[in-house]
């Protein structure tokens, strides 16, 4: 699935997993996100951008598909085939677990087989 089809809404977690298209001349000098970092969604657009890239040669790219405006970069649209939807985890027990030895309390003993 691209990052384009994820079905994204506000308040999703987005992994940066590309920086393909994040062309300086339209972000006025802003920063982008960095492969790895993990923003929240604070609005979707769902649209198609023309992009004109100016330099060397001149090319005209039309991207379909959701488009994310992130926490820490409001000013900017960015394509969501760059990002990765986290899904949310559901705990089980392992996590249980964890949160009781993070708590201090002991664990439970498990019979060896």
């Amino acid at each position: 699935m691209s990052g384009g089809d994820q079905n994204w809404q506000v308040g999703d977690l987005a992994l940066c997993i590309s920086t393909d298209g994040f062309y300086a001349e339209f972000a006025g000098g802003r920063a982008f996100p960095t492969i790895g970092t993990i923003r929240r969604v604070r609005h979707v657009f769902h649209h198609r951008q023309r992009i004109i890239r100016r330099w060397f040669k001149p090319k005209v790219r039309v991207l379909a598909g959701a488009w994310l405006v992130l926490d820490g970069f409001e000013a900017l649209k960015l394509h969501g085939s760059n990002f990765r939807k986290i899904e949310p985890h559901a705990p089980d027990q392992e996590d249980a677990e964890t949160i009781s030895l993070l708590n201090g309390q002991p664990a439970q003993p498990v019979e060896m087989v």
